[in-house]
């Protein structure tokens, strides 16, 4: 690099004291600079050895409960063992079983699954936010290794944590052979795994430069749910101190009851599992190998947990409603076109492409002859690029919108509030399947392709590029304050439809019983 003299002169005098140009480019000096913390950590299992690369600290498959095999299947959490010595933590664990699907899961028979995976930065904090991942898939596929959270780590100055847990049957059947000593204990076990989590996240987060006193669970879909799971549930108080929601309204019926969920579980166990008899079921279930599990349950694509026991005694919607909820800040949102997932991903599928002449026989079959008329008349097609946008926009207020416009009064009665949509148009698609003929908006998912750096989506473009950057700091600003911007400026929600927009543009409060029609639905359903 070429001085010039007065540069020279600059320099040579700043390093006569001790200071480079290195360090005036970064704002500090070689006394203040901050160290770079070690990767070798001692928890109360025992020493981590982890890695570093880019910035950012890794542990990686970390056991934060015991296997939950043998006579542990379809039982609450165990405590993992400690270990002697200096424990590799540099790979991840096994991925929760689960059958292959049309969805982005990682096909496992692996039930010893129960470890997570800790991020923090390089660079020596304490005291950081910390950051728990519950992902997404229905409650059935998926895993925490899909998710690279460097940016929240680096550019969010946050300790992030990925967590394993019980998918699917494993994780959520409400069989009541399997309930033990005359009480209900079945079908909550992937959420009695995410407690045991944060227990043990609590009681280490300091080793890694946390704060066990701020800890933000966050999850998408299915996780998202779960996330309003732990709000309501008493088990989980404690654990956790901020809340996001992605894509789950907590005021919908988004758990089946527990007559629901045995009813769908004894019916698996008969005619899937081929375990009839009552007597004879727990031991029959319990005999089954993990691929037998897989194979036979394959075609059910979400196996929620179920509502009623202890650790979701009642619907999240019934306890939000009646203000019994853990009362910590929440941050909870939708993505403007979920339903795009569904209606691009059926062409996808089908290689059908959606035609006008479909679109009203579409909504009748769905809605009724006389309500297709209303519905087609309030969202006519002139107004949408295809029919199959149309229909998703459809689908979208009155499965998401109008959930996500009562939970937000309902929570904001009880809880600071903050609410948001996710607002994007040409967002990247999943590695695994072409795109459809058509340019994706904000979709169904989509979203944590704005936080995270993943193995389901392709690259985000340079157009998008903004909006992670918002996604990043609003979400990492949330876990360290409890409000989405630090400034007071995104304003609490008090009422059903006080929604800030998010998109490349920035913050902007939207229209958002407008923008979704929510008074059509309203006297459509009157």
């Amino acid at each position: 690099m070429a001085f010039s003299k007065t540069a020279k002169t600059i320099a040579a005098s700043l390093a006569a004291i001790g200071i480079t140009a290195a360090s005036i480019a970064y704002g500090t000096t070689a006394a203040n600079a901050v160290p770079t913390a070690p990767t070798l950590v001692d928890t109360d299992l025992g020493s981590l050895q982890g890695a570093a690369d880019h910035g950012v600290r890794s542990w990686l498959g970390v056991p934060y409960a015991a296997p939950p095999v043998d006579e542990l299947r379809w039982a609450s959490p165990e405590p993992a063992e400690s270990w002697e010595g200096v424990r590799e933590a540099t790979a991840f664990g096994n991925v929760c079983a689960q059958p292959e699907a049309p969805m982005p899961g990682i096909p496992s028979t692996d039930e010893d699954c129960l470890y997570l995976n800790v991020y923090a930065p390089e660079k020596a904090r304490d005291d950081l936010p910390v950051m728990v991942w519950f992902h997404g898939g229905g409650n059935s596929y998926g895993s925490g290794e899909q998710y690279d959270p460097s940016r929240l780590v680096t550019e969010g100055d946050t300790v992030v944590v990925t967590v394993n847990y019980r998918q699917g049957l494993f994780g959520s059947m409400a069989h009541p052979a399997l309930d033990e000593g005359g009480e209900i204990t079945s079908g909550n076990y992937g959420l009695e795994d995410q407690q045991a989590a944060l227990r043990w996240i609590g009681a280490n987060a300091e080793a890694f430069g946390g704060d066990d006193g701020n800890i933000t669970i966050f999850g998408e879909s299915g996780g998202g749910f779960d996330v309003c799971a732990h709000l309501v549930s008493e088990s989980s108080a404690g654990l956790f101190d901020k809340a996001i929601a992605q894509s789950a309204p907590c005021g919908s019926d988004w758990a089946p009851s527990r007559e629901e969920g045995q009813a769908r579980d004894i019916a698996t166990a008969e005619e899937q599992l081929g375990c009839a008899d009552a007597e004879e079921a727990e031991a029959c279930l319990r005999a089954l190998s993990t691929a037998d599990i897989n194979a036979a349950t394959a075609g059910l694509l979400e196996v929620q947990p179920v509502v009623g026991g202890p650790v979701m005694p009642v619907a999240t919607a019934d306890a939000i409603a009646a203000g019994d909820i853990n009362e910590v800040p929440v941050l909870i949102g939708i993505n403007r076109d979920e339903n795009q997932l569904m209606t691009g991903g059926m062409e996808v599928l089908t290689g059908h492409v959606m035609t006008a002449e479909e679109y009203v026989p579409t909504l009748v079959a769905q809605f009724g002859e006389e309500a297709a008329d209303a519905i087609a008349a309030e969202y006519p097609l002139s107004d949408y690029e295809n029919p199959a946008k149309a229909l998703a926009a459809v689908q979208t207020d009155v499965e998401w919108a109008a959930d996500l416009s009562e939970t937000v009064a309902a929570l904001s009665d009880h809880t600071p509030t903050y609410a948001y949509e996710m607002s994007v148009s040409g967002t990247p698609y999943f590695k695994a399947f072409e795109a459809p003929s058509w340019e994706m908006d904000a979709f169904h998912m989509v979203d944590v392709a704005f936080l995270f750096d993943t193995t389901i989506f392709n690259d985000r473009s340079a157009e998008v590029e903004p909006l992670a950057d918002l996604m990043v700091e609003s979400w990492s600003t949330f876990a360290r304050t409890g409000d989405p911007d630090g400034r007071g400026r995104w304003g609490r929600a008090h009422g059903d439809c006080d929604v800030r927009e998010l998109s490349p543009e920035g913050v902007q409060r939207i229209d958002f019983a407008g923008v979704h029609h929510l008074d059509f639905w309203e006297q459509l359903n009157a």
